[in-house]
């Protein structure tokens, strides 16, 4: 059975301004794995921060070089920038 993602205010504290803004802008573009290029604004440097963090998941990498998509732990910080402060993410 797969654990729950969790997340809490911790991990809300060890988020910096450049993650949120991340997270926030690549919540747009992804619900697969994508590159980079569809999410204008972040980084390589950014993508590899959520990654180390446990926010997003890098996949294969593709003609327009490395894909990610963010973690169920990602979405759930999505929805603490977005004012909802959801602990655990739900599964079907």
């Amino acid at each position: 059975m797969d654990e729950l993602a969790t997340f809490d205010e911790a991990d809300w504290e060890d988020l910096t301004a450049a993650d949120k803004k991340a997270l926030k802008t690549f919540s747009r573009v992804s619900m697969s794995y994508e590159p980079l290029a569809k999410a204008p604004g972040v980084g390589q440097l950014s993508m590899d921060a959520l990654v180390a963090k446990g926010l997003a998941e890098e996949g294969q990498p593709c003609l327009h070089g490395r894909t990610f998509k963010l973690s169920d732990k990602g979405w759930l910080a999505v929805e603490w920038i977005n004012g909802r402060k959801t602990r655990v993410y739900p599964r079907a």
